[in-house]
């Protein structure tokens, strides 16, 4: 019986890592898709109404590049589409290389580990203190788009944690979906 639930163990973490990826990269185009339509009827109603939506750039930068910037970044981790260099790793042997991810995924977990907490109390500071900003006249409220940072760098540091887990104990880490424009491509270096 315990060999059928560690058998579905890693399905259950690639189903549930998935979903997650759906859902952040949901938020992400939903985010981009209202703010073009918000800019663009920020633009129409002041050229042809010259009657501008007043808190415009507050929402764009307060919620949508926010949104946009921060929410995928564990589909980016996930994907391999972070930057990085390797120029020194490459010539290391392959035991060397497996020792240096290793201490890589500690400190990138360590960082997000923090980068989530010291977001998450800023967040609670904010909300405590209903922050808000002033444009023209319109009072808006800015404490929620504080939420958005923790939850980012929240998931980033569970798939950070999955990933050296699974490196640890000698698991295949979950596959990212397949991107059909570059199915077969390869640039040859390995990602941590």
């Amino acid at each position: 019986m315990a060999g059928g639930t560690q058998a579905q163990s890693p399905r259950l973490v690639e189903s549930l890592t998935k979903a997650l990826d759906k859902i952040i990269l949901g938020i992400g185009a939903i985010g981009l898709i209202v703010m073009m339509v918000h800019i663009s009827a920020d633009i129409v109603g002041g050229l042809v109404f010259n009657a501008p939506i007043a808190v415009t750039s507050a929402f764009v930068t307060q919620y949508y590049m926010i949104a946009v910037a921060f929410l995928p970044l564990a589909s980016g981790e996930w994907r391999g589409a972070h930057i990085g260099v390797d120029l020194f790793v490459t010539r290391l042997s392959k035991v060397a290389r497996r020792y240096v991810d290793l201490i890589v995924l500690v400190v990138y977990l360590l960082m997000s580990l923090m980068l989530t907490v010291q977001s998450w109390q800023q967040a609670a500071e904010k909300m405590s203190s209903g922050a808000f900003i002033m444009e023209q006249t319109t009072r808006l409220s800015i404490w929620p788009s504080y939420l958005m940072l923790p939850a980012a760098f929240g998931l980033l540091t569970l798939l950070v944690a999955l990933k050296l887990w699974c490196r640890l104990v000698g698991r295949p880490e979950p596959e990212p979906p397949v991107d059909p424009d570059h199915v077969g491509e390869s640039d040859g270096s390995s990602h941590v």
